[in-house]
């Protein structure tokens, strides 16, 4: 099977870049073995949250500020790129507010407010905390679901002057789903609610159970695994404003992030090729030329461009033993450190060094090999060395890279 351009990696990367080359007519086929990172995602997309342990408030200027190491250094035109993003996000059919020049606040699960750039329309968000004094919230629950923190997202919003009341609803439907604890998490939760009778009978629930007065009602993000329709209807069947705040993983928003770009990708003629890992792949000199998988067994998948977008350690890109660090199907070029005791710190919310490994590239991210720059294989995403998460930079890196890696192929 031969492509114009193989991607490895199903996550927000690897569908980003996609997705734009999809658009410009490329035959493009998508290699993933599993589900993505994005299940952990909280429906917002970060580019520059903290610089040196402080907030920022314009992701753009603060960008030159950053390491030389860091990704963001080898994209050109960063605000433009920041558009583009925002405009691919809501081509594919996911909505969301916020300026590349201003980042606002979304509400952690554990009542923080956290700083980024990009907002799913329907969650919960403030410009600063200052609006949150003395506006009067209404904290509302499903009645068993242990993956909302009630408590620590109730005394979050106290901290800024809110005044909050709590109220917990369920249906027959849902105490059904209760009696076994596992169908107690988010995406099953909108698997139950999927359905608009089951939904228009939570509202009136809430309807009841809410207190009079109220500037605010927040729920769980546990409505539209697919799209937004059950969220939009359950908003539209309550007399308040209402707004959503995501939960503990799984992460409603984010696998419908997942589900809704990977639609698009295939409506536009990119091909999935899902539940494979690919192996090992086949270099002639300095260009890739085929790669196989664990599936397909002796059969190849071949195009003129290659994109490694499988992200870090967690998504399988990079793996480590005990002799170190490495990119486990054509043994690229790594920034990691050589002495294992080197690789955390006992500092636990200090730096952590192996957050920052990955693949070497050169400035146009062509990944390195022995030292030498591959001329068909780009790195993207996760992968790519250089990012410290605790900037919150990470969602921002996949956009942005892969929109950059489409751009010249």
């Amino acid at each position: 099977m031969k492509f114009d351009t193989i991607i490895i990696g199903g996550g927000l990367s690897g569908l980003t870049c996609g997705i734009a080359l999809a658009k410009k007519g490329k035959n493009v086929a998508m290699v993933y073995g599993g589900q993505s990172n994005l299940h952990f995602n909280s429906g917002s997309f970060d580019l520059i949250g903290y610089n040196d342990g402080k907030e920022v408030a314009d992701p753009t200027q603060a960008a030159g500020q950053l390491p030389e190491n860091h990704p963001y250094r080898k994209v050109k035109n960063m605000e433009a790129l920041a558009k583009d993003a925002k405009k691919l996000l809501e081509e594919a059919g996911v909505s969301t507010k916020g300026d590349c020049h201003k980042n606002h606040y979304r509400l952690s699960p554990i009542g923080k407010l956290i700083p980024t750039w990009l907002t799913m329309d329907g969650l919960f968000t403030v410009a600063n905390a200052e609006e949150l004094k003395g506006k009067k919230i209404c904290l509302a629950n499903i009645t068993g679901f242990l993956d909302f923190p009630v408590p620590y997202i109730a005394q979050g919003l106290r901290d800024h002057g809110a005044e909050v009341s709590l109220r917990t609803v369920t249906t027959p439907l849902l105490e059904h789903a209760r009696q076994s604890p596992t169908e107690m998490r988010a995406t099953n939760i909108a698997n139950y609610l999927a359905n608009d009778n089951n939904v228009k009978e939570v509202a009136e629930k809430l309807k009841a159970a809410m207190p009079a007065g109220i500037d605010l009602l927040l729920l769980p993000a546990v409505l539209g695994v697919a799209n937004e329709h059950a969220a939009k209807l359950l908003q539209d069947s309550l007399p308040v404003k209402t707004q959503f705040v995501a939960t503990m993983p799984p992460s409603v928003p984010g696998v419908r992030v997942q589900t809704i770009l990977r639609q698009y990708f295939q409506k536009l003629g990119g091909t999935l090729v899902p539940n494979n890992t690919v192996a090992k792949g086949e270099l002639e000199g300095s260009r890739l030329k085929k790669v196989y998988t664990d599936k397909l067994g002796t059969t190849a998948l071949e195009a003129d461009n290659f994109v490694f977008a499988a992200g870090s350690f967690l998504g399988g890109g990079l793996t480590s033993n005990y002799e170190g660090v490495r990119e486990p199907i054509l043994g690229l070029d790594v920034d990691a450190d050589a002495d294992r005791a080197k690789w955390t710190s006992y500092d636990l919310y200090g730096k952590q060094p192996y957050q920052s490994y990955g693949v070497k590239t050169d400035d146009n991210l062509l990944a390195m090999k022995n030292s030498q720059t591959l001329d068909n294989v780009y790195a993207i995403g996760s992968i790519l060395s250089g990012n410290d998460p605790r900037m919150a930079t990470s969602t921002g890196i996949d956009l942005l890279t892969a929109l950059a890696v489409a751009s010249t192929l």
